[in-house]
């Protein structure tokens, strides 16, 4: 048996797994990376490497691994694996869960050891170095870096998978993949906003709460807390965004977004309209918030107040309401 000497469980008869095993525990400097020639992605295993490539290849230029109970198809070896599980009972996938749980012990033993990349300008930090190359971007200017256009729009970003995401908002339904959540209508083009719509079906026991550590604040969603971290720091602290055309600023990115909008007529953006009435608004939200003048409140989820039997199905009437007491 060939055992690791750095942690306490990991054994093989196998002296490739162990020699695989071993540059877990090595730095990136010290071992040979393997390189994607597409992408910055690297690697110190070979193996890792021929995964990621399946990323860059099409359903048609790679073998696929498909379910004989149901439709599924995937790419990945591991990923047929990982769903026959949902086609097995519970006893089935007792000894599956007990694996899962040293593999986490083990990751949890290998993320106290890992080098900590931190940026020198902010308190940014990751694991990651690939993460800490594209945070960097953020305080630099766009003259100082590679800017990825549209071709369709005036959409530019630093960042080449924030341009992949935005060309699927130029394509129909019926051209991209439509990820469909299994408990609404609900449906999105972007795998993310799946997973951020799901949260909602669940309760917060279900799911990690996210606690601002200034105020009460408590959310569902990552980001929703750091775009909350704002509200307690400084102009001076922060990035400003600052509209070209007015004096309007902002620490949101996304307030700007909607912002500039007002500056636009009806004729040069993309306009939202009630399937049941003449309204129509520039702005995303505003439609979803009037949609719910046409359903009931049986339909919809109502907020309530805990010190009277205020209720509405608006969450930010809610807030008003709360301030005003």
């Amino acid at each position: 048996m060939y055992e690791c000497a750095t942690c306490p469980f990991f054994k093989t008869k196998h002296r490739n797994s162990f020699r695989g095993h071993i540059l877990v525990h090595r730095r990136n400097s010290e071992v040979e990376m393997y390189t994607c020639e597409t992408c910055q992605f690297k690697t110190k295993h070979k193996g890792n490497l021929k995964k990621h490539l399946l990323l860059h290849k099409t359903n048609s230029e790679v073998e696929m691994y498909e379910c004989e109970t149901c439709h599924f198809k995937t790419k990945y070896k591991r990923g047929i694996k990982k769903h026959l599980l949902v086609h097995k009972t519970n006893s089935e996938v007792k000894i599956q869960n007990i694996k899962r749980v040293l593999k986490d012990i083990f990751w949890f033993i290998k993320e106290i050891q890992v080098e900590i990349y931190t940026c020198e300008t902010c308190q940014f930090k990751t694991k990651y170095k690939n993460s800490l190359h594209k945070h960097l971007l953020v305080h630099k200017e766009n003259s100082e870096v590679e800017m990825y256009t549209c071709e369709t729009c005036q959409f530019k970003t630093k960042h080449k998978n924030y341009l992949k995401n935005h060309l699927i908002s130029h394509k129909t339904n019926s051209e991209v993949k439509m990820y469909e959540c299994e408990r609404c209508p609900f449906k999105t083009k972007h795998k993310a906003s799946l997973k951020g719509h799901i949260l909602v079906h669940k309760g917060n026991s279900e799911v990690e709460i996210y606690t601002c550590e200034t105020c009460q604040f408590k959310t569902k969603y990552k980001n929703s807390l750091d775009t909350h971290l704002l509200v307690h720091k400084e102009n001076s602290e922060v990035e400003m965004y600052t509209c070209e055309t007015c004096h309007f600023k902002t620490k949101h990115k996304s307030n700007l977004k909607k912002h500039l909008i007002s500056h636009k007529t009806n004729s040069e953006v993309k306009m939202y309209e009630c399937e049941r009435c003449p309204f129509k608004t520039k702005h995303k939200a505003s439609l979803k918030r009037h949609i719910l003048v046409h359903k009931g409140n049986s339909e919809v989820e109502m907020y309530e107040c805990e010190l009277c039997q205020f209720k509405t199905k608006h969450k930010v009437s809610l807030k008003k309401t709360s301030f005003g007491s």
